[in-house]
């Protein structure tokens, strides 16, 4: 989809856990990053179901999601991914999205955005 970028993520696992890196080298030299926040999800729960007016958001976890996406025109994909997976999604403008955890297990996701936090508008939309 136009708009939207999926990038898997290398990932190094040992007896201790997961190492990634949640944000692409680029994108920290930009210097254009405004907001970071972390968020978890329940077994089931929702996050998103919204579109940024004016924001690029990139959208970084690992585990199982499913990711869905709509464009302007209501062209709507989904992207299903597996708990082995780390991935970082890149939102343009415009972009509705939205992300069900659809694993037994919490898990969580990072997102960084070029817009400081409350300052840009969003607008709600039904994806799931």
């Amino acid at each position: 989809m136009k708009g939207l970028t999926i990038e898997r993520i290398a990932v190094h696992r040992d007896g201790r856990g997961v190492l990634f890196d949640p944000i692409g080298a680029e994108a920290l030299a930009s210097g254009a990053l405004r907001n970071v926040h972390v968020a978890t999800m329940a077994p089931g729960a929702v996050r998103g179901g919204h579109r940024h007016l004016g924001a690029t958001e990139q959208f970084c976890f690992c585990g199982e999601i499913a990711f869905i996406a709509q464009d302007p025109l209501g062209n709507r994909e989904k992207f299903e991914f597996t708990p082995d997976e780390c991935v970082r999604i890149t939102i343009a403008p415009g972009i509705a999205h939205a992300a069900v955890n659809t694993g037994t297990k919490e898990t969580f996701f990072v997102c960084f955005s070029d817009k400081a936090a409350g300052t840009d508008p969003q607008e709600k939309v039904a994806l799931v």
